[in-house]
């Protein structure tokens, strides 16, 4: 058996698929489309109203209160803050008289006196034995944040009869069922 192979040369294959890229270029370039506008008339024959929905977020403050049991504190006999403060006020004087030579020494010692005493007096009442409890109302403010969620009519989709088919056309005012409405087809022609 003998093989027989066939060489062509490129030049020969490369020829006609050139020829025919050249001639479907000139068939293609040569075509123009041409676009008809034209008015029709539609029935509607519903409408769906669109809407679009998203989260509102309002920060706002809320006041929270609650009862809380605040102690009362035993009563002691002959400790009262003015009887404190009087003694601080005198020993308070006759020690900066006695330390210091400056005129106006006692007076400033009376009232470091004074002031000394009605402290030691309040920590004296705090140290009391607790006799009972008083509800007293206590209240704190905090900021939170409120979530809403809003819808709102985005547009309206209708459904139009129009040749025997029905087309749907979004608008942002609703069209009333069962009514006319003029459209405008573009129809577009051209070679394949």
């Amino acid at each position: 058996m003998t093989k027989m192979t066939t060489k062509m040369p490129i030049l020969q294959l490369t020829m006609p698929v050139i020829a025919m890229m050249f001639s479907a270029s000139l068939i293609s370039g040569s075509a123009t489309a041409e676009t008809r506008v034209e008015t029709v008339i539609g029935t509607v024959v519903d409408t769906i109203t669109l809407t679009s929905t998203y989260v509102r977020k309002t920060p706002t403050d809320k006041r929270t209160c609650h009862n809380q049991d605040v102690p009362i504190y035993a009563q002691q006999e002959g400790a009262s803050e003015i009887g404190s403060m009087i003694i601080g006020g005198l020993i308070g004087s006759a020690v900066g008289n006695k330390f210091s030579n400056n005129d106006g020494a006692g007076a400033a010692g009376t009232v470091a006196g004074a002031l000394i005493g009605r402290e030691h007096s309040k920590n004296k009442q705090k140290n009391s034995r607790i006799v009972g409890y008083k509800q007293q109302e206590t209240c704190s403010i905090t900021t939170v944040v409120l979530e809403e969620n809003i819808s709102e009519i985005s547009g309206y989709r209708n459904h139009i009869e129009v040749d025997g088919k029905i087309v749907k056309l979004e608008s942002k005012s609703p069209l009333i069922v069962g009514s006319r409405v003029e459209l405008v087809r573009r129809v577009s022609y051209s070679l394949r």
